[in-house]
């Protein structure tokens, strides 16, 4: 079987994780235009106002953590 997500940063990667958890077998595809596949969006505020230095730490999970 093969899925196909369009949408990576919040549901879809969500979607992806869960299907995976569900069948290691299964062939997941997950088409994100940006370069974050997952990203905390709701963590951005406390980046801009310099509680978060680092951009990355927004970034929940690469693509290869999928893999």
């Amino acid at each position: 079987m093969k899925i196909v997500i369009v949408g990576g940063v919040a549901g879809g990667a969500s979607a992806a994780a869960r299907a995976r958890r569900l069948s290691e077998d299964v062939s997941i595809v997950v088409f994100e235009r940006g370069s974050d596949v997952s990203f905390a969006n709701c963590g951005l505020p406390y980046h801009i106002g310099g509680k978060i230095p680092l951009r990355q730490s927004l970034i929940l999970k690469t693509p290869e953590d999928f893999k």
